[in-house]
């Protein structure tokens, strides 16, 4: 590779054999021919560093594992708040829970003890509501009548005498 120094410079212009346009055009192609030595083009940097970015990707991507959501802390923490909900919902249906209001029954439930080995919840109940009264409906839950009884009889069809007689507005 040529070097565009004072040496290669001097030699050109002490060169009695060329023109001066001659001189010139030399002079330029070296310094050109300096310029492109450690030039890169941007779409080639453009290139090289994609290159370099998707090789990075494949070496850490190859030495990663791949984690077990499963068993991790926040999932198993996750399943237990779940699993508790779905009990709460699935005795919120219950029987034993039928006289308790419903604005209460989180309160309720939470009172209970669901620990193995506790008592039973009909129990737990009792002794709630012994303590805490207004958390209970005093009166049984009614429930939907279907068919009810009716009342009076089926209309006859025949009607007295109305606005539009009087002023003679039908026909007789």
């Amino acid at each position: 590779m040529a070097k565009f120094g004072r040496k290669p410079i001097n030699d050109i212009v002490g060169d009695e054999n060329l023109t001066a346009e001659e001189k010139v055009e030399r002079i330029f192609a070296l310094y050109g021919q300096a310029l492109d030595e450690g030039y890169i083009s941007k779409s080639a940097a453009q290139a090289a560093q994609a290159a370099a970015i998707e090789q990075a990707k494949q070496d850490a991507l190859k030495n990663i594992e791949k984690p077990n959501i499963k068993e991790s802390d926040e999932y198993k923490a996750l399943m237990d708040e779940y699993a508790g909900y779905k009990a709460m919902q699935k005795a919120r249906s219950s029987e034993d829970f039928s006289n308790v209001k419903p604005k209460f029954f989180e309160t309720v439930y939470g009172m209970l003890d669901h620990a193995e080995g506790a008592k039973p919840v009909k129990d737990q109940l009792t002794e709630i509501q012994g303590k805490y009264e207004e958390y209970f409906a005093t009166e049984p839950e009614r429930k939907p009548t279907f068919g009810a009884p009716t009342q009076g009889s089926v209309p006859s069809g025949q009607k007295g005498p109305s606005f539009g007689d009087a002023w003679g507005f039908t026909k007789k």
